[in-house]
């Protein structure tokens, strides 16, 4: 059956993964040495639990922050400077974001992201997202993660959809896997070029 509904992943698609330079040299400048829940939040993040409480909204980012500064004694300025340091314009895959825009003008579109209660703000105050998607749907604001079907339920409900006539690009191989078995098409996300030719090749009825 013909695509009707596209579903985007944000982070890792829309926004460009941090590389692990990044990461080393922010994990230097906060002082968080070698704390093993932090650094699997930020190297590991499919499998950390702090990160699966945060996109299940059972931790607000605002509480993550805070522990963080008063754990390591950070000042607020700098803990401002980098929640604006990791959501500046430059992240921004301005090519997946173009094509978004593209496919939105003869398919619905959404975002389906595994993330905290403060990044609909970012979505849109920041990088104006919801101008080219028809839906917004956040795993904290609806207390369901990827790879559960039951989100795949809940994204295609909210957007009167069918999970046969729907695609998922999604850069996590298991949410890939899940959303298969929910009867959905599915593209893994490895580079902008290939992400959009496959997704391309499934609109256009080649796949």
């Amino acid at each position: 059956m013909a695509i009707k509904t596209v579903f985007f992943d944000f982070g890792g698609v829309i926004i460009k993964t941090p590389t692990l330079k990044w990461l080393n040299r922010w994990k230097k400048i906060l002082g968080f040495g070698d704390e093993p829940e932090i650094i699997e939040m930020l190297e590991n993040p499919n499998e950390s639990q702090l990160v699966k409480d945060i996109c299940l909204g059972r931790i607000t980012e605002d509480h993550l922050w805070t522990m963080m500064a008063e754990k390591w004694h950070i000042k607020p300025q700098l803990i401002q400077h980098v929640r604006q340091r990791l959501f500046s314009k430059r992240h921004l895959n301005k090519g997946m974001v173009k094509f978004m825009a593209e496919v939105q003008k003869n398919y619905q579109t959404a975002i389906l992201s595994n993330a905290g209660d403060q990044t609909r703000r970012v979505m849109e105050d920041v990088y104006n997202l919801d101008h080219f998607v028809d839906e917004i749907i956040i795993s904290a604001e609806e207390g369901v993660i990827k790879p559960d079907p039951a989100i795949f339920q809940l994204a295609v409900d909210r957007l009167g959809a069918e999970p046969e006539t729907s695609l998922l690009l999604d850069d996590y191989v298991v949410n890939i896997n899940a959303a298969r078995e929910f009867g959905m098409k599915a593209v893994q996300f490895v580079n902008t070029q290939q992400a959009i030719q496959m997704v391309r090749a499934h609109l256009n009825g080649e796949i």
